[in-house]
């Protein structure tokens, strides 16, 4: 069976303007997400993990540009969307946790209201239709004026990156500057000539549209009015019937009764009236209470009305996932979620978010420095570096049978409680992007470095069908390099913890997100 692809991410590139000249925070990075599938994106500080996710999502800083690349949701160039056509895919399809629950929730303000904010604003059910009537013209046409936008921003990156060259003279800048400005204005002026036409179909599809929307809510008003006609009619006479009745005859209680349920009655479709035009706040509240529910908050209608400083770390954490999940998401970012908390209640939050997961059918990035994190919560792992990804995997090529030595260096400084040789720490610091190295970034911290490294940049190399490392030790031409004791002693290790989780899950009848694919690979060793 073919797997549904739902993101997929070619040749990204994206630097930010600063003072000291460019940095390069993600140099040409690839890779995919399927449906329900979790993918691990591994690395240090730095190395450009939450600038990628921030540019799916769209929410980059001012002076980030994305430079080359294209990243595809649903067929859709997220890079080249207008921010209007954004607020249709953040949040009601692709959501986002972000590290610390504290400063990501506002403490002056009850976290019902903030679960139930973004339902509320965003919950005009005809606005909404009638934006969907015109949406394809007004997306095209905003979209184009979008792609301008990006070339002069383009532009001004491309002219300060030349202004920033030491090795060119004055000549030779203004020369390239010239170049760069004339390029981008040709491209402007063609692109600026379908301007004029998108724009008159759109007001003509938002024209026709407001004519429909109209339509529509006369005639649900007069629809609703008959019914309510019929109701109050109901009321009236229950009522009358009611007053013509002493409190001590026979009859009095079941009249009574019919009386109340026939006012409940009409209360309920006052609800159901306000419900066709917007999401009311009791349908609001009843929405946030079932999602409290959800993550595992206990009395929900009494936290409902209480303030983010009255919650534990870990319970105003589900709070933010409570509030990620409001609007349905199909694709779940999270940034790094466990960082703020200790380590029991971590996995509390890494059981949630892998039982909502599942439950939803969602597909998850999940961003850590923590590999020790990614091994029970991964279907595949993306391990970056300065900016690039260095080797990408299953959970089990990673664990079992990583080839990056920077991989190798990031699983032999993780502490277990069965370790007794001395951690292996990684010597220096990352380099500095606003001067990426020519050759391997990660040569000059690599005892194992060759050469090669210090001159070019490694392409990645094929292990195996779902596994590729960039490091030139994969070379035909290069020395064999054994790995380090304490990366071949762990492997034993993860492979015995494999053997046993994948026990206990037939035994409780439950798989861990990536078990399944550790449990085959285990067999091939």
């Amino acid at each position: 069976m073919k797997k549904e692809k739902i993101l997929e991410v070619n040749n990204l590139s994206i630097s930010f303007k600063t003072p000291n000249g460019l940095v390069r925070a993600v140099r040409d990075i690839s890779f995919d997400l399927y449906k329900g599938e979790t993918l691990a994106i591994v690395g240090e500080s730095g190395s450009g993990k939450s600038v990628t996710n921030r540019a799916i999502m769209g929410i980059l800083a001012g002076n980030g540009n994305i430079d080359t690349g294209e990243i595809l949701y649903r067929n859709q160039d997220l890079a080249k969307l207008s921010e209007e056509n954004f607020h249709k895919i953040r949040g009601s399809k692709v959501g986002m946790i972000f590290q610390d629950p504290l400063s990501s929730l506002n403490p002056t303000m009850r976290v019902g209201k903030q679960i139930t904010e973004a339902m509320l604003v965003g919950g005009h059910r005809f606005k909404n239709r009638f934006r969907d009537l015109y949406h394809n013209e007004f997306h095209d046409y905003l979209n184009l004026e979008t792609r301008i936008k990006l070339l002069k921003k383009d532009r001004d990156v491309r002219v300060f990156e030349i202004s920033r060259n030491e090795e060119l003279s004055k000549e030779e800048k203004k020369a390239k500057t010239k170049q760069v400005k004339a390029k981008t204005h040709d491209k402007i002026v063609e692109l600026k000539k379908d301007l004029p036409e998108l724009k008159a179909k759109y007001l003509e599809a938002k024209k026709a549209a407001k004519i429909q929307i109209k339509k529509e809510i006369a005639e649900v008003k007069a629809e609703e009015k008959e019914s309510f006609a019929k109701l109050r009619e109901d009321l009236a006479k229950k009522k009358e019937a009611l007053s013509k009745l002493d409190a001590s005859s026979p009859s009095y209680e079941d009249t009574l009764k019919a009386y109340k349920d026939s006012k409940e009655k009409l209360s309920n479709h006052k609800e159901v009236y306000k419900r066709r035009f917007k999401v009311t706040k009791k349908e609001a509240y009843e929405r946030a209470i079932t999602i409290m529910r959800e993550v595992g908050i206990p009395e929900p209608e009494k936290r409902f009305t209480q303030y983010p400083f009255q919650f534990s770390g870990g319970m105003r954490q589900r709070i933010v996932i409570a509030i990620a999940l409001t609007a349905g998401p199909e694709l779940l970012i999270c940034d790094e979620p466990t960082t703020a908390l200790d380590v029991t209640i971590q996995q509390q939050i890494l059981d949630l978010i892998k039982k909502i997961k599942k439950e939803r059918g969602l597909s998850v990035i999940f961003i850590t420095h923590d590999l020790g994190v990614v091994a029970n919560m991964a279907d595949r792992v993306a391990v970056m570096y300065a900016g690039k990804i260095v080797e990408y995997g299953s959970a089990s090529d990673i664990f079992y049978d990583p080839r990056h030595p920077y991989t190798w260096a990031l699983l032999a400084s993780v502490p277990d409680l069965d370790t007794k040789e001395k951690l292996l720490s990684i010597p220096g610091t990352p380099p500095d992007m606003l001067y990426p190295p020519k050759g391997d970034a990660f040569a000059d911290r690599n005892k194992f470095a060759l050469k090669i490294d210090f001159e070019e940049q490694p392409p990645f190399f094929k292990v195996s069908d779902t596994h590729y490392a960039a490091t030139w030790l994969l070379h035909p031409q290069a020395p064999k390099i054994e790995m380090p004791k304490i990366i071949t002693d762990r492997i034993v290790k993860y492979k015995a913890d494999a053997k046993e989780r994948a026990s206990e899950s037939k035994t409780n009848k439950v798989t861990s997100a990536g078990e399944e694919n550790w449990a085959k690979k285990e067999k091939k060793f």
